[in-house]
């Protein structure tokens, strides 16, 4: 007899949060050379469902989540700075973005997109929803904002050069790579600056700075009250970047109040046989044959804990730098 959706509420799952511009971006790359040759396969969906299968062995999971950036962005909206420095996205990209976001729902996965939010804001909704209702979550993806989502319950797992060898991050390991814990991250990246995003931070504080002094005052806030009793440099750095800090803090954080509808994964399954009937008339069996083999294989032993050392090294704060322009008043996002 097929369970009701009050029958599945009261069941723990295990969800699989996908980040799918940040996979679709990845497999767009891995496949450019065979799409520019003109290869008429949608080859970024059939690289995204290979990653799925290559990422099954870290659960099994019971619900796949797929968020997306929707087309308008309220970040670069409201701060022009953001992301600036990235080069336009290749018109191919966005065709196969959209293209990926279809083949995915035909496949049963769960697709979710916000007007004006981007797919961290989903991943931060998806984990809310999780964690309401006691789930566990896995977040896929490779961009290290989505530490901060990091809990007790929610694991982040981060693809790094070759796929397969995916960074599986906890609470412990948050904590032992960037020296404070996940829910202290966005300070920490609000101090130190995101390159990638193109926001400065505090000049000449970088990440073993920002993390020891957000262990010495515990936030951003504590540490702005405490500014006469730090040496004069720190303290005019600080009380310069003041502006762009707190920018970065209101541009690195989730988007609230979004939805993900909770009561469709507690009942959402993955099918393997509805993924081959999508995938084999678009030529992509073989990814869909490999996502099968993933779901049928037995639970791997348990990860054996993590060295501390096996993340990138933290790289040195820089020597501070003369100051610069402050972005201006504060405006409210969301």
């Amino acid at each position: 007899m097929a369970q009701t959706r009050a029958q599945a509420r009261t069941q723990a799952r295990h969800v699989l949060a996908v980040d799918g511009n940040a996979l679709g971006h990845r497999a767009y790359r891995s496949a450019e050379t065979e799409l520019e040759a003109g290869d008429q396969r949608p080859l970024v969906t059939g690289a995204v469902v290979s990653m799925l299968a290559t990422t099954w062995v870290h659960g099994p999971y019971d619900a796949v989540l797929v968020g997306f950036d929707h087309a308008t962005n309220r970040r670069k909206l409201l701060a022009p700075e953001y992301k600036a420095n990235r080069p336009p996205t290749p018109p191919a990209l966005t065709a196969s973005l959209q293209r990926l976001r279809s083949d995915l729902a035909a496949c049963g996965f769960e697709i979710v997109e916000h007007d004006g939010a981007e797919a961290d804001d989903v991943m931060a909704a998806a984990v809310d929803a999780c964690t309401a209702r006691g789930w566990r979550c896995d977040v896929l993806s490779s961009d290290r904002d989505l530490t901060a989502l990091v809990t007790e319950g929610v694991r982040l797992l981060r693809p790094r050069a070759r796929f397969a060898d995916l960074s599986v991050e906890d609470v412990d390991r948050v904590r032992a790579a960037y020296g404070v814990g996940p829910d202290r991250y966005v300070e920490l990246a609000a101090l130190r600056g995101d390159a990638s995003d193109g926001l400065q931070g505090a000049h000449g504080i970088g990440p073993k700075t920002a993390a020891k002094l957000l262990r010495t005052y515990g936030s951003i806030a504590a540490l702005y009250a405490a500014l006469p009793d730090l040496p004069p440099r720190l303290e005019a750095s600080l009380r310069e970047a003041r502006d762009r800090v707190e920018r970065n803090l209101l541009l690195m954080a989730p988007v609230p109040h979004l939805e993900v509808d909770a009561d469709a994964l507690a009942v959402a399954t993955v099918d393997p046989e509805r993924v081959l009937g999508v995938l084999e008339p678009l030529g992509l069996g073989g990814a869909a044959r490999r996502f099968e083999r993933a779901m049928a294989a037995p639970p791997p032993p348990p990860l054996a804990p993590h060295p501390a050392g096996d993340e990138e090294p933290l790289a040195p704060d820089p020597v501070l730098r003369p100051t610069g322009p402050h972005v201006g008043e504060q405006e409210q996002l969301f």
